[in-house]
């Protein structure tokens, strides 16, 4: 798979993300997936994502920047969104705040089977 191929693989698992077509995420991430060292699986994964766009009504995936070198994907990812309750551990409750998340995938066969990734909590806080 060539760095093009695999930023448009990438590209459609956001969009995938973005619209909640949950049915279609097994087409872009590896039953035995792991996030942050957590094996996850695929349906564990799922679960993750559900319960992040139950606790943030709002919640939309937008590349900024995609570093692309097979098998890893690099990416900055952007947010604006309004947290409902405590988010991270910060009393958020439905204010809109905006940070970045920032992300490493590694694909195997064309999905991702491992993600390491980090959101910028303290710009949160700062604008809590």
């Amino acid at each position: 798979m060539n760095a093009h191929d695999l930023r448009n693989i990438y590209l459609a698992y956001l969009d995938c993300l973005n619209r909640q077509a949950w049915d279609e995420l097994g087409n872009f991430v590896a039953d035995n997936a792991q996030h942050n060292g957590r094996p996850f699986g695929l349906s564990g994964y799922r679960a993750m994502l559900i319960n992040d766009f139950r606790t943030i009504p709002d919640l939309s995936f937008n590349a900024q920047i995609i570093v692309s070198e097979p098998p890893l994907i690099s990416a900055r990812l952007t947010f604006q969104c309004s947290p409902q309750g405590t988010f991270l551990g910060l009393p958020v409750n439905g204010r809109a705040v905006s940070f970045c998340e920032h992300a490493i995938y590694q694909f195997e066969q064309s999905k991702i089977r491992t993600v390491w990734s980090i959101l910028d909590k303290a710009e949160i806080e700062r604008q809590l």
